[in-house]
């Protein structure tokens, strides 16, 4: 890990020098950055490929299932090369599924080590033709097959919110989830195409069985693929990060000229957007961590979007607790530099 400046000068450097970034973009190259690292151990993703995927997605003359399957093949080409388990699966019953079937699954990439290259010839494998109806809980009570991993475990999953759960042999979708997330270290990220309240509520529900879990609306996703497995990894360099006290998620005065920086920056350059994403120092447990370094950086975005209006779009918002310390925690210095949001300037 790259030591960090003292905080005194970098605020220094920050009042003096260019900002960082403009200089890069000025010139026609990329900020620089820190060697990426990953924030998770594991990650699965479930394609869908209901007969509702078959719909045509806006105007771009694809159906929603060609969409899907695109937004994971550039997301894919968006990640690192680093050392995470991966699997790739599908959310359909591949003829009768049994409770602990061991073959319940027909994986496109079974999980193991991850390689971009073979991860993408294995999405192109992905059909592009409807498979029947949603299998939302399938895919839920299969992936306990998959668990425990080693560490934490990101798992993506496509759906419209159905779902046609068989009485005595199924479990309906949010009890599974809520069961996942009480047996193992796992994150669900929720890529919606759902249409009803009803599908809507439940896919929030799913994402409310932990505080690492979210949702995220398919036309982000589409126009953003890089959104989709962004939180896989974490990279920093291209400005200060803004820092907080103990047990506090508010901005303190001395980083509002920074972020009002950072404001304009965003403004001048409409082809970028920002990851936000928050931290906090080891004191406390993992589940409160992880709620308050979400508020961080939701206080971040909250001030970019009220000073300078800047679209949901372009703020994308990660969260990781006490993940990734910059410092020491054992001491008070290297707490007061774990509790932090960093800040990473991306392209369209």
């Amino acid at each position: 890990m790259t030591p960090r400046l003292p905080l005194l000068f970098t605020l220094f450097t920050l009042v003096l020098l260019p900002w960082p970034g403009r200089a890069a973009a000025d010139s026609g190259n990329p900020p620089a950055s820190a060697a990426p690292v990953p924030m998770a151990d594991n990650f699965l993703i479930f394609y869908d490929a209901a007969d509702s995927m078959a719909a045509p997605y806006r105007d771009t003359g694809m159906t929603r299932l060609e969409a899907e399957r695109l937004i994971l093949a550039r997301g894919n080409g968006s990640l690192p090369q680093l050392a995470w388990q991966a699997g790739l699966y599908p959310l359909w019953k591949p003829g009768l599924w049994l409770h602990g079937a061991e073959k319940g699954f027909r994986p496109y990439y079974p999980l193991g080590n991850y390689d971009r290259d073979t991860f993408a010839r294995a999405i192109g494998r992905l059909p592009l033709n409807p498979t029947g109806p949603s299998m939302l809980q399938v895919g839920l009570m299969k992936l306990e097959h998959l668990l425990p991993l080693p560490g934490r475990t990101d798992v993506f999953l496509f759906s419209d919110g159905t779902h046609t759960t068989v009485p005595a042999l199924e479990t309906e979708p949010l009890v599974q989830a809520r069961r996942l997330a009480e047996k193992y270290d796992v994150c669900f990220t929720i890529v919606s195409s759902a249409r009803t309240a009803e599908a809507k509520k439940l896919l929030a529900d799913i994402a409310a069985v932990n505080s690492c879990s979210q949702v995220m609306a398919f036309d982000t996703v589409f126009d953003h693929p890089e959104h989709l497995l962004g939180r896989l990894f974490s990279a920093t360099g291209d400005f200060a990060d803004i820092l907080f006290d103990f047990d506090r998620h508010d901005i303190k005065p001395l980083y509002r000229p920074a972020l009002d920086r950072l404001g304009r920056f965003l403004l001048e350059h409409p082809e970028a957007y920002v990851v936000l994403s928050g931290f906090t120092d080891s004191i406390g447990s993992e589940t409160y961590n992880i709620r308050l370094s979400r508020r961080r950086a939701e206080n971040v975005r909250s001030y970019l979007q009220q000073r300078f209006g800047i679209a949901d779009q372009r703020i994308l918002l990660y969260w990781y607790g006490d993940a990734d310390p910059v410092a020491s925690n054992s001491t008070p210095e290297g707490r007061r530099l774990n509790r932090r949001v960093t800040i990473m300037i991306r392209g369209s």
